[in-house]
C-alpha cells in the first residue's frame, strides 16, 4: 500500500512540474468540453 501511494506521489510531482505536450492539451480540451455539455456550465 505504501509502495502504491509512494508512486502516486512521484508521478503527481512529475507531472506538475513537467510541461504538457500538445496532444495531452488537445486531449484535455475534448475531454472537458464533453464534461461542460453533460454538465451544462460554459467557460
Amino acid at each position: 500500500m505504501l509502495t502504491i501511494l509512494f508512486w502516486v506521489a512521484v508521478g503527481i510531482v512529475v507531472g506538475w512540474n513537467l510541461p504538457q505536450p500538445a496532444w495531452a492539451k488537445q486531449m484535455q480540451a475534448r475531454v472537458m468540453g464533453v464534461v461542460r455539455e453533460l454538465t451544462g456550465q460554459r467557460r
